[in-house]
């Protein structure tokens, strides 16, 4: 049997192998992760709530409304049970003393924060005092102006700050599902990309690219609720196989272009990152019904 012949066999196992780390991490953050809780002033809470549970199968439970009134230091205990912690504030031109009080507790949480602040006009100069409190960074704070709700910005918002929560809470909130689904795709592709350009040994990419879009999938499929156990993690290995046809191109384009290779690797392993997380939403929308033909044909497609 040639060397050749030996690669799929090792890279079969190997992907496996990463399948169980990648399925063992994401059940792990899964099972660790607490709700959204809202505090604050009940108009704009109320505002954040339809719109986390717009879907009719959102679970309330992964929306905990919480001291929808001025905050207090023992209020902490319960707010550190949160993957993310949403603020609502109603402010005017400036930053008002008892709002400053509430954020001075919310800054000593150590939690992922969103603090939202709505006034009659866009409260630009409160968004700034709100930054410079202990604890609350300027991209905590999202300014908004009373009747226009931004709420697709909102629910971005949330999808980045919920971290490794992100897609359990997604499986139970859909409106929150395609921003986390973007935001792991983005990151995955962003990754590979900088993985395909730093590494400039033939081959030896494929291992770390394939965790990389193995992950992704996973995190796709787990926004989806859907669970999928090892037998089915080793069938998704199928989804890969795409990939490799990308990279072997990329190695080829390499050989024409040396000086400016290692744009051509990073790139195309962006862009067949990109399509491949596309392909898998696709298929996960679909019911994630029992073949994965669908799926591969669907990426093939994306990157033609």
């Amino acid at each position: 049997m040639s060397k050749k012949d030996k690669e799929p066999k090792f890279g079969a196992v190997a992907s496996a192998q990463m399948a169980q780390k990648a399925l063992r991490e994401i059940g792990e953050a899964s099972e660790g992760a607490g709700p959204i809780i809202l505090c604050g002033r009940s108009i704009p809470v109320e505002q954040v709530r339809s719109a986390l549970l717009e879907a009719r199968v959102s679970s309330s439970s992964a929306v905990e409304s919480y001291a929808i009134r001025r905050l207090r230091p023992d209020d902490r205990d319960q707010l550190r049970r949160a993957a993310v912690v949403v603020y609502g504030g109603e402010v005017a031109h400036r930053l008002d003393d008892e709002t400053r009080a509430d954020l001075e507790v919310l800054g000593r949480l150590g939690r992922p924060l969103l603090v939202v602040l709505e006034g009659v006009d866009l409260p630009m100069d409160a968004s700034v005092e709100a930054a410079r409190v202990r604890g609350v960074e300027p991209a905590d704070v999202l300014a908004v102006k009373r009747g226009h709700f931004p709420e697709r910005r909102m629910l971005h918002e949330i999808a980045k700050k919920a971290g490794h929560a992100a897609p359990s809470l997604a499986a139970r909130l859909p409106s929150l599902r395609k921003p986390v689904v973007d935001s792991i795709i983005e990151t995955s592709s962003r990754r590979n990309a900088l993985i395909a350009a730093a590494i400039w040994i033939p081959g030896a990419d494929l291992p770390v690219l394939a965790a990389v879009e193995m992950r992704m999938v996973l995190q796709i499929a787990a926004c989806y609720g859907v669970e999928i156990g090892p037998d089915r993690a080793v069938e998704l290995l199928a989804l890969l196989g795409a990939g490799f046809g990308l990279r072997t191109a990329a190695r080829e384009l390499l050989d024409v272009v040396p000086i400016a290779g290692w744009v051509v690797k990073g790139g195309v392993a962006y862009s067949g990152t990109i399509a491949l997380g596309r392909a898998a939403v696709e298929y996960f929308e679909r019911g994630a019904p029992a073949s994965v033909a669908h799926l591969r044909a669907k990426a093939e497609e994306l990157r033609g």
